[in-house]
């Protein structure tokens, strides 16, 4: 992505407009450090790939630990630059929990709810206890 033009122009706009901006998939494909400076940038959202590193509980598996490693330098990094964190692709209560617990502000996956229409977004709203409590 270039960040200079009438593209960063008009994320700016939007930005100033409220809109919240998020850094999709952080951490794979185009994930550059440097749209964290040229982008008002509000929230990342880590990569499921390095979430599903961390779904077994007791994992003696070094990729597991690395990956939880990653994601925690992840969180810290984007919580010393004031932004939010979510975390993709949570499909477990005890996964959930250990996001938590390394400060992950939020997740998004199959715990919460499964893919669907529009439409059903108020019913989930509504029925919501919390983020898979």
């Amino acid at each position: 992505m270039n960040t200079t033009g009438q593209p960063l122009g008009t994320i700016k706009a939007l930005a100033e407009l409220g809109v919240r901006i998020a850094i999709d998939d952080f951490g794979t494909g185009y994930s550059n450090l440097a749209y964290l400076r040229h982008l008002p940038v509000r929230e990342l959202k880590i990569a499921g790939s390095f979430v599903e590193g961390m779904q077994s509980d007791c994992s003696a598996d070094p990729v597991d630990t690395k990956d939880t490693k990653i994601v925690a330098a992840l969180v810290s990094l984007a919580h010393t630059l004031g932004l939010t964190v979510t975390a993709e692709g949570v499909e477990t209560r005890a996964l959930a929990s250990r996001l938590r617990g390394i400060g992950c502000d939020a997740g998004q996956g199959w715990l919460f709810a499964r893919p669907g229409p529009p439409s059903d977004i108020d019913k989930l709203i509504v029925g919501s206890s919390g983020c898979g409590k």
